[in-house]
């Protein structure tokens, strides 16, 4: 499918919860939730321009709806919020003000329509009608805030606004005195979420590609330089983000992906690797249609009601739709038009990450892992937290699993017993372990060095991770801690692709192995040593890639260290 044929699908999928005001609709909820009417008229108007002919007017007089219908809400502060929460348990929804996020949609599908002919003279009174101070809920330096000041730039080209150029400066000089690393190419928040440095990155090159030359262009441009790096880095090898903090598992990562890669290829000096890491994630996109139901907002296929993956202000209308607006984006920016290669392959590097985030990553043909050695609490569990077998595929071992309904994470990766049998673990995803030293780059450049203990602990905990193109291997050594080990795989099971993921263990040639397989998929893992015992919860877990089993692997005999690694067989 090409990314056009992908998005018109998307839409589709959507279509039978507009409203005929405009309104997109929640299709769990049966309210209007958070941004979702103006992305939804984004991807209307971005398909009236490019897709097929024949559909352009139903889908330039949906955007004009929509647009209108978003337009009214961000012009009077006294409307009532959309649902912006949900409590899983009771159902108890909740709202704030999100209107700082409909402003560059509302613009872009304006400037759309605008092109096309049709007539925005309600549209724009509506627009200029708007009171930054009373309309937007944040500033700088919050994410939220970048959202907006790329919208507000459109207007002012618009000569919608009369907000003047030296007020984008001021607010974006608090954006690079307070939170910008120009020299990391990132953007902080709490957590340092992957999510929402990729997102204020995004909204930032938006600003620039429209015409910001002020007083920040420069350093705005040296920050875009470095974040692409980062970004390559941080895209695993079947497209989609590696986990940290909040957000990381929504599609909207995908279609952000694809829109900032989009947007570096006319500028960088590699724009073959900007392009291709662009197809990737829309690779990764095209995966989580449901068969039938709204495109998922989490990157699993289970029905919208069951909310696995999703976190509590996620709902399908609003976060869908979002990236699909994302995706219709780099759509109009200039994204190749051709369909997915789903088979590139990425190059033998790694990238360590020291204070503020001690995170590494290590990629080699279709292989990537990824160590988190300083997780926030309450998002993602410590060690290796991703492991991708390239795109195309359903089965990875990407982020944290954790108990339904708890926050008590396993990774892949080692657990220590006192003694043999299934008895009580000391699972080292879930302690406190800090860096006692700086995340290194080892052998080959594609190694990955980590160092940490738990404050006031005997013992200290070495991980050594590394890609290459036949596979991952990873070393873990509780330094000190003797005793016995076991390695603890938490798989997917169902991501609601209507196969599940069978798996079964075996001794072989002084290894324990265990092979799982998904439909015509097959994944091995290996650990060096003895098999005493192995055991599958099947059910139980969930993380953002559905149901999750955990397959525990006993291994006999006394010793600090457990190496393990992972191939495709098939």
């Amino acid at each position: 499918m090409t990314p056009l044929e992908i998005l018109e699908r998307a839409v589709a999928s959507y279509a039978p919860h507009l409203a005929e005001d405009g309104r997109l609709i929640d299709p769990v909820l049966g309210a209007e939730t958070q941004y979702a009417t103006p992305y939804h008229a984004l991807c209307r108007a971005v398909l009236a321009a490019h897709g097929p002919g024949a559909d352009a007017p139903a889908h330039r007089e949906a955007a004009l709806r929509g647009a209108l219908a978003a337009a009214a809400h961000v012009a009077d502060p006294e409307a009532p919020h959309t649902v912006s929460g949900l409590d899983s348990r009771t159902g108890t929804q909740h709202t704030i003000n999100h209107r700082d996020f409909f402003w560059p949609p509302i613009l872009r599908a304006r400037g759309i329509l605008h092109e096309l002919g049709a007539d925005v003279a309600e549209l724009d009174r509506r627009i200029a009608a708007v009171s930054i101070r009373d309309a937007f809920r944040t500033a700088a330096p919050s994410n939220w805030a970048m959202v907006w000041l790329a919208g507000e730039w459109l207007r002012m080209n618009a000569g919608l606004s009369d907000t003047p150029a030296e007020e984008i400066d001021r607010r974006l000089g608090v954006f690079f005195s307070k939170r910008m690393r120009a020299d990391l190419g990132l953007y902080q928040e709490p957590g340092h979420s992957n999510s929402y440095d990729l997102f204020t990155r995004l909204h930032l090159a938006q600003l620039l590609d429209a015409g910001y030359d002020g007083a920040w262009a420069a350093e705005a441009r040296r920050l875009l330089d470095a974040g692409l790096e980062r970004s390559l880095a941080a895209q695993l090898s079947d497209g989609s983000l590696a986990s940290a903090h909040r957000s990381t598992g929504q599609t909207w990562t995908l279609g952000a992906q694809a829109w900032f890669f989009t947007l570096a290829a006319r500028r960088c000096a590699d724009p073959a690797a900007a392009r291709a890491a662009a197809q990737r994630a829309v690779g990764a996109f095209a995966r989580w249609q449901r068969a039938e139901g709204p495109f998922s907002p989490v990157e699993n296929r289970l029905p919208p009601a069951w909310r696995v993956g999703y976190e509590g202000y996620t709902a399908d209308a609003h976060y869908g739709n979002l990236a699909m607006g994302f995706l219709a984006g780099a759509i109009r920016d200039g994204l190749p038009g051709q369909s997915v290669d789903p088979v590139s392959e990425r190059p033998a590097r790694a990238r360590v990450e020291n204070d503020p985030i001690f995170r590494g990553i290590a990629h080699a043909g279709r292989y990537s892992v990824h160590v988190n050695a300083a997780p926030a609490p309450g998002y993602d569990g410590h060690g290796v937290v991703d492991v991708s077998f390239g795109p195309g595929r359903m089965f990875h071992l990407v982020s944290s699993a954790a108990p339904r309904g708890e926050k008590t994470f396993v990774n892949p990766g080692m657990a220590l017993r006192a003694e043999p049998g299934r008895g009580p673990l000391t699972v080292l995803a879930q302690q406190a372990l800090t860096p006692i030293a700086p995340l290194e780059r080892g052998a080959g450049g594609t190694e990955i060095r980590a160092r940490c203990r738990v404050p006031g602990a005997p013992w200290w905990h070495e991980l050594v991770a590394s890609a290459a193109s036949d596979g991952i291997r990873i070393a873990e050594t509780a330094h000190g801690a003797g005793g016995l080990k076991t390695l603890l795989i938490p798989f997917p099971r169902d991501g609601g692709w209507g196969e599940t993921t069978r798996a079964r263990v075996s001794a072989e040639s002084g290894c324990a192995v265990a092979r799982f397989e998904l439909g015509a998929e097959r994944v091995v893992a290996w650990v060096e040593g003895e098999l005493e015992s192995a055991l599958e919860l099947p059910h139980g877990w969930e993380n953002r890639r559905g149901l999750c089993g955990l397959l525990r692997i006993d291994v006999a005999g006394e010793g600090e260290t457990l190496r393990y690694g992972f191939r495709v067989e098939a």
